[in-house]
């Protein structure tokens, strides 16, 4: 999901505080982290855009392996990849902190999400194996979403007038969910 699309949902004001910079048992500060933030201009616009590309999500449940072992096998759950995105928005001075909630995906990106299946069950299924809570959408006997746990990041970006293009002293928790994507698959 983009930025866009969380625009209504933009917490202005509300103040960060140093546990939202604060290195923690998931967010790791390595040397390997602080080394990719740097080479990322510590952009968070950047920083999004390489975790959203580069971490290859894994249909699991709560945080398995933090920031450092996500960077390592460039692949995490929806947890993990929060992390790594904080590690390095939180090394590069930006505050931030995990959001959990129930999200609905229709069932084709759903299906897409977890692997190219091609059916909605099979995704709910491998959600189900995962460990994360879920149900299906049936509307008119047809499969039309799922919902589920999940968890994304509220950073706290210069929002206003760049979108974060510019990032100088944050003023608002903008929603961002690197884990969230849709693949093109290859025979």
């Amino acid at each position: 999901a983009s930025v866009g699309d969380f625009v209504d949902s933009i917490t202005p004001h509300s103040a960060p505080d140093a546990e939202h910079l604060s290195a923690t048992p998931d967010i790791q500060i390595t040397q390997d982290i602080q080394e990719l933030a740097q080479e990322l201009n510590n952009d968070p616009v950047a920083i999004y855009s390489w975790v959203y590309n580069n971490i290859r999500f894994i249909p699991s449940y709560g945080s398995i392996q933090g920031a450092d072992m996500t960077l390592k096998t460039k692949r995490g759950n929806a947890i993990d990849t929060a992390s790594l995105l904080s590690a390095l928005l939180r090394i590069s001075g930006i505050h931030t902190r995990y959001v959990y909630g129930t999200v609905e995906v229709s069932s084709e990106k759903a299906m897409n999400w977890v692997g190219g299946v091609t059916v909605p069950e099979a995704a709910q299924q491998l959600f189900s194996q995962g460990g994360i809570p879920n149900k299906g959408i049936i509307v008119n006997g047809i499969h039309k979403a799922i919902q589920l746990e999940h968890v994304w990041v509220e950073a706290h970006i210069d929002f206003e007038p760049s979108r974060g293009m510019k990032h100088i002293t944050g003023d608002r928790w903008i929603p961002m969910d690197a884990s969230f994507k849709q693949y093109d698959y290859v025979e």
